[in-house]
Order: structure tokens, then C-alpha cells, then sequence
């Protein structure tokens, strides 16, 4: 191994902060002078508790990811992990903030949250990494928070590089102008959704219709939607951000228009019946599940993934060639 390499290397060990502050020495490890093995095996025999927190709800999307947490809790128990969650915060901010909190406060070794608003979560993380907690962030927050000691990775999709995908699933039918809706007006992976279109397309060819609180109001969302396609002759498609928002506006859309959504849920019926022409799938199942193994290998073993890039959980497209077998899975509650 050349020098170089292994300066490369140690290089990224303290940017990480294995061996300074979210490793060894934060553990109490002596690195040098101690058998590797016992070492880990200390740290094996210590309990590690999880918290996850988003700013989801009890929708299908979030249910779903729920199961992950749930099945890594199970798996992970006899290595000595315990799992609490708070995925209900239904993106109220200071609920989602008094979430992190309550976790630090009951002694937490690992915090994995969403991050759809980094400004208003920077506080409590960064209180939270000061007392040497790891903060994994998943499905939103994506290099929000990569400057924090002790931040471990991001588990989620690529907003932007999802979106293109949208963008080009629309380009390849021949879509005149896109309507697309953002459902949560301060989650910023949605804005990145919407740009990743407009960068395939073209931002004369899109239209942005920002609806704050939509799953919460289903009719009045579709009232709005049916009126923008109304106002706008020149529609002709529509993209959903969020399978509970979109399945609904299908029946207020004209006869006709090309259709598409994120995220699993009801939408492959939709798919299957000719309704929606695809869906962006990022397999929250894995959002929820792999945070709670990396805790797990981090605290016993100083296991590392992504070397400062995120583990993508998708995206991948889900249409009527594939849409059966996806289904099959969808009904046992994993994707």
C-alpha cells in the first residue's frame, strides 16, 4: 500500500471521527496497546439505544418504514439494541424537535431522524452530537448535517437524482407541460424532487402548485388541483409527490392526462389499472431498517458505510411491467 493511500485513508478516519470523537476515544477505548478484540467485545456488552424520529404520519408511506424499524429492532435485539420511535410527527416541527429532545434527555447512543427543515432541527442535533451522540439522518436532510463530530451517514434516495427520474419517465411519453404538487410546503426534498423534473423538461414545461397541509385536506387539494389544470389549458400531465396525495386528484384530473407519483402505497392498483404510468420508489422499508444495523455495527464494531456519501435506498421505477411482482411484496407490508 503507498503512502499516499494510506495518508488517504487516515485522512478519512478523522474527518469521520472514528478514532477522536464518535469511536474509540469517545467510547473509552485505548487504541493503541489493547488487543483489538477485547476492545469490542466491552463495547458489544453495552446496551445501544435508538431513537428514530421523523416528521412522518400514519400514512402508507410511513407505515411502511415503520415495519423496517420494527423487523431491525427484532433482529437487532439480541445484539443488545433497544429501539424507540416517534414517526407520527405529521411534519409538525416542534413536535419532531421535542422528539429529539426526549431522546437525548433518556441517555439515546444514536439518533436517526429526518431532516425536511435542516434550520429548524440544527439546534437539537447539534446539542445532541455535542454529547457524543450519532445522528444518522434518513429519507430527508441529505448533507444538512455532514459537519457534526459525530454524523454518521444519510440512508435515503437522492431527491434530485429521483426527481430526474420522474422528469424522464414524462419526456419519454412526450409530455407537454407537468403539474406538480408539493404537499409539504417546508420539506426541502420535495423542492428537489420538483427541480429534478424541471432539469429533464425544462422550467417553461413545469408547474409548481404548493399546497401546505394537502394530506390533510384531501378535498380541498383536489378543489385546487382540478382548478390549475382549469386555468392552464396547455396541462397535459401530473405528478404527485406522495402516493395519498395523488391517487385522489386522479379522479379531478382531465380524461387523458399522463399521470405519475413517489412512493408505494395504493399506487400500484393505479398502475396496474392503466391510471398512473409509473411511480419512484425508494424503498422506505430499507430507510427504516439499515439506520438501526449501521448503529448497531458502529457501536460494537466502528463499522463505517458511505465514506462521506449517502447509501442510496433507490430510486427505482415501478410500472406495469413490474408492477405484480411489487404488489406481491406490498402486501406483506415491505414495500
Amino acid at each position: 500500500m503507498g503512502k499516499d493511500l494510506i495518508d488517504e485513508e487516515l485522512t478519512q478516519l478523522t474527518r469521520r471521527g472514528l478514532f477522536l470523537k464518535g469511536g474509540a476515544a469517545a467510547a473509552g477505548f485505548t487504541v493503541l496497546g489493547s488487543p483489538a478484540a477485547a476492545a469490542f467485545a466491552a463495547s458489544s456488552a453495552t446496551a445501544i439505544k435508538v431513537a428514530v424520529v421523523t416528521h412522518g404520519d400514519t400514512g402508507s408511506f410511513w407505515s411502511v418504514f415503520k415495519k423496517g424499524v420494527d423487523q431491525a429492532a427484532k433482529d437487532m435485539k439480541s445484539r443488545g439494541v433497544t429501539v424507540t420511535q416517534q414517526v407520527y410527527a405529521n411534519n409538525n416541527v416542534p413536535k419532531q424537535v421535542a422528539g429529539i429532545n426526549a431522546a437525548v434527555a433518556s441517555g439515546v447512543h444514536v439518533i436517526a431522524t429526518s431532516v425536511p427543515d435542516a434550520s429548524a432541527l440544527r439546534d437539537p442535533l447539534t446539542k445532541a452530537s455535542k454529547k457524543g451522540i450519532e445522528i444518522i439522518t434518513v429519507n430527508s436532510g441529505l448533507g444538512a448535517f455532514d459537519t457534526l463530530p459525530t454524523y454518521e451517514v444519510h440512508v435515503g434516495q437522492t431527491e434530485g437524482i429521483a426527481g430526474k427520474g420522474a422528469g424522464k419517465q414524462f419526456k419519454k411519453v412526450g409530455s407537454k407541460k407537468v403539474l406538480i404538487v408539493i404537499h409539504e410546503a417546508s420539506n426541502s426534498g420535495l423542492q428537489q424532487r420538483a427541480a429534478g423534473v424541471k432539469s429533464v423538461l425544462g422550467s417553461s414545461k413545469v408547474k409548481v402548485l404548493t399546497i401546505p397541509g394537502a394530506k390533510q385536506d384531501i378535498p380541498g387539494t383536489k378543489s385546487k388541483v382540478k382548478a390549475a389544470f382549469n386555468a392552464d389549458k396547455s396541462l397535459d400531465s401530473f405528478l404527485g409527490l406522495d402516493p395519498d396525495v395523488t391517487i385522489p386528484c386522479l379522479d379531478v384530473i382531465p380524461k387523458g392526462t399522463k399521470a405519475g407519483t413517489f412512493d408505494v402505497g395504493g399506487s400500484i392498483k393505479e398502475i396496474q389499472k392503466g391510471r398512473l404510468l409509473f411511480a419512484i420508489d425508494q424503498q422506505q422499508y430499507l430507510q427504516g431498517y439499515l439506520p438501526v444495523v449501521f448503529a448497531m455495527l458502529f457501536k460494537t464494531n466502528l463499522n463505517t458505510v458511505g465514506n462521506g456519501q449517502p447509501v442510496l435506498t433507490g430510486p427505482g421505477i415501478i410500472n406495469k411491467a413490474n408492477a405484480a411482482k411489487v404488489a406481491s411484496l406490498a402486501a406483506k407490508g415491505t414495500r
